[in-house]
């Protein structure tokens, strides 16, 4: 596949749900493909490129189904500056989206005067050096893909929003917290599901080391 084309499985407006930019309108920008398998996934329709799930238009792949279409950067650009106005930011997600060469469509983004931002595991690169405006890390640690983080993607990421279930979550993410990341680094503790006890434990440690708590807000409010 060309470095060019990208396999968009959605394309919508949306706010922005999670994190340090909760509640800032994007273009969600969903790509297909991930191999990390992560237990509580809600996209895991994205994860297998089955070949009669591959469809000619991006109408196609439209939804939360299994379905994508390969586009070049420039159509996916110019779809958004036709269809999404109002947002000035795209949000490049997956499935795992630095699995692939993303800097073309960054440059395209770019190109139609919005700003870039990505969502990523930490087990792929392909955000590193490609012009992103915001870079979110969710580090997938342990997961049943096998995929390890790594320590290059970490080391740009303006965002590490890390899923917390239990204590031993949080020993993991300090094991990952070394000098090679940016100093003004934001760190986001998510309890997994809305559940009550990981909400606990992260609200007492944000309060202990002055990090921030990430609640999944379009979970409360009912948007995707």
């Amino acid at each position: 596949m060309s470095e060019h084309l990208y396999p968009v499985n959605d394309l919508y407006t949306c706010v922005q749900g999670e994190g340090v930019q909760t509640g800032v309108a994007m273009v969600l920008l969903r790509l297909h493909g991930c191999a990390v398998g992560c237990p509580w996934c809600d996209t895991k329709e994205t994860w297998e490129f089955a070949p009669e799930n591959q469809v000619d238009t991006l109408a196609a792949a439209l939804g939360a189904n299994p379905r994508y279409v390969y586009l070049s950067a420039t159509a996916i650009a110019d779809y958004i500056q036709a269809n999404h106005p109002g947002p000035q930011w795209v949000l490049v997600t997956g499935g795992e989206p630095a699995q692939y060469g993303l800097r073309p469509l960054v440059t395209a983004i770019h190109n139609i005067g919005l700003k870039a931002a990505i969502e990523t595991s930490g087990t792929e690169v392909g955000h590193v050096d490609a012009g992103f405006d915001w870079v979110c890390v969710s580090p997938k640690l342990n997961m049943p893909g096998g995929k390890a983080i790594q320590p290059a993607a970490l080391a740009v990421a303006d965002e590490i929003k890390h899923v917390v279930g239990r204590q031993q979550d949080i020993d993991e993410l300090d094991e990952l917290l070394t000098p090679a990341l940016k100093p003004d680094v934001h760190i986001c503790l998510q309890p997994v599901s809305v559940s009550a006890k990981a909400t606990a434990l992260c609200l007492e440690v944000v309060q202990q080391r002055g990090w921030r708590l990430s609640v999944q807000m379009h979970k409360y409010i009912g948007v995707k």
